[in-house]
């Protein structure tokens, strides 16, 4: 979530946020332990799991402030919660602003017992360094920098700035030729558009609007109702919603695509209830006495609201957090058809903190809070079970661009919502069945990469 003038009013009511000056204690600089004090005060009043945090620290005897940071963690649950020194990358972040070489990749170990990975390219965002290379989804890449890919060194090689990419082709029995020549990539700060593609697809004697959403930007949210108001005045009758490789982002614009989706009547009730720490709670409580809905996040009425009855959601691993709030806040509403894999599991809303008189660069993103939908209808130990399952590219025999009604996943949901398999395309498993997913997070993605941004309310 974007740190706003309303978070800092928030702080300054809830936590003493003035630094004082301190000698140095137990070695420790003066600057260190004033950043361990923020770290400490902001944990301990709004963490959603602030009684879980060891009593016995001392942040003015911890000299590493990102080591002190993880032992406050709750970490039986607590995969997200998060500190960086870069407060600037992290509000360039929520805006889509990152350093990337503009592809989006899929990691598989060759076989169960094997260290040996390939890659494959999901997709390549627009006028990106890989686009520029001419990549594509669907290449296989098994080298990077000339070292083949194993479990031990792929987070590595991986995390680099630049690097260069060698593709390969299966033979049938498993092994792979060599597609030379490499390809080199180099990072740049890139303007991400989560809006990746959209198009109406005839089908079926139907029309089936098709998106594919990667992240959810406040920035990008006039040109996201631009694409609804696209979808009705073409006369849409079904929508197939492509969340495969959207991993979260701001509650707000989550919000504004439930809307746009669910039935018109439906506007007005109930999307999202939350929780907080008792801290927290008691806060609005009292500021927010007169308010019925300082728990609650309501369907908005929107003028190119769609007025299904039924979507089409397609998932992968990656799909988490604000994602899985559109499958389980539309389910009381209408019928959400999910096809594709379990999704992550992330049920939980991060904020930033940051310290509002500038002292430092430093800022802190924990979990503040819990969502559930309208009917508490979550298994809030495992994620999203699908309708029918697929796995991403290991059951797809060719692999097609998104948007292809020969694409796997697009074609399975064109069959279920018309009967009728688009023609040419083929649902057969891939070759080799062998490949294992790689559905865990390496050191190369960034951090917010399963987040969930909550605006705090007022």
């Amino acid at each position: 979530m974007k740190t706003t003038k309303r978070i800092f009013l928030l702080l300054l009511i809830i936590l003493p946020t003035t630094f004082y000056s301190c000698e140095d204690d137990n070695g420790i600089s003066e600057e260190t332990i004033r950043i361990n004090k923020f770290v400490w005060d902001n944990m301990n009043d709004l963490y959603f799991w602030n009684e879980q945090i060891p009593g016995h620290l001392n942040y003015k005897k911890e000299p590493d402030t990102k080591k002190f940071f993880d032992k406050l963690i709750y970490d039986q649950v607590d995969q997200w919660s998060f500190i960086t020194d870069d407060y600037d990358g992290l509000v360039n972040y929520f805006a889509g602003i990152s350093k990337s070489m503009g592809h989006s990749l899929r990691l598989f170990k060759v076989s169960e017992n094997s260290d040996d990975v390939v890659g494959f390219i999901e997709y390549v965002e627009p006028n990106s360094p890989a686009d520029r290379a001419s990549l594509y989804r669907g290449q296989m890449f098994y080298k990077i920098n000339g070292q083949k890919l194993t479990t031990e060194n792929v987070s590595d090689l991986l995390s680099k700035d630049s690097y260069s990419m060698t593709f390969g082709s299966l033979n049938g029995n498993g092994s792979i030729n060599e597609l030379s020549p490499a390809v080199k990539l180099n990072a740049v700060e890139l303007q991400s558009n989560p809006i990746l593609l959209h198009k109406v697809i005839e089908h079926g004697g139907v029309k089936v609007g098709y998106l594919v959403y990667t992240s959810f930007v406040e920035k990008y949210n006039d040109e996201l109702t631009s694409v609804f108001a696209d979808f009705k005045s073409q006369g849409v009758d079904h929508l197939v919603l492509d969340l495969r490789y959207n991993s979260g982002g701001s509650v707000t614009s989550a919000i504004l695509l439930s809307s746009l989706i669910a039935p018109a009547s439906k506007a007005g009730d109930v999307l999202l209830r939350t929780t907080y720490n008792d801290i927290l709670t008691q806060y609005f409580d009292t500021k927010e006495a007169d308010n019925p809905d300082r728990y609650i996040d309501r369907i908005t009425p929107q003028e190119h609201n769609l007025n299904l009855n039924k979507v089409v959601v397609l998932s992968t691993f990656k799909t988490a957090s604000a994602s899985e709030m559109i499958i389980y806040g539309l389910d009381p509403h209408m019928n959400v058809y999910h096809i594709g894999e379990q999704t992550r599991g992330k049920y939980y809303g991060s904020n930033t903190f940051s310290d509002p008189n500038k002292s430092h660069n430093w800022a802190i993103q924990p979990i503040i809070m819990r969502a559930e939908n309208k009917t508490n209808s979550i298994n809030y130990t495992e994620g999203l079970i699908p309708d029918q399952k697929r796995t991403d590219f290991i059951n797809a025999s060719t692999i097609y661009e998104l948007g292809d009604p020969k694409e796997d996943f697009l074609a399975q949901a064109l069959l279920h919502l018309t009967g009728q398999l688009p023609v040419g395309a083929s649902l057969k498993s891939a070759t080799p069945k062998s490949y294992q997913a790689i559905n865990n997070e390496s050191s190369f993605s960034n951090p917010l990469h399963y987040d969930m941004q909550y605006d705090i309310k007022k």
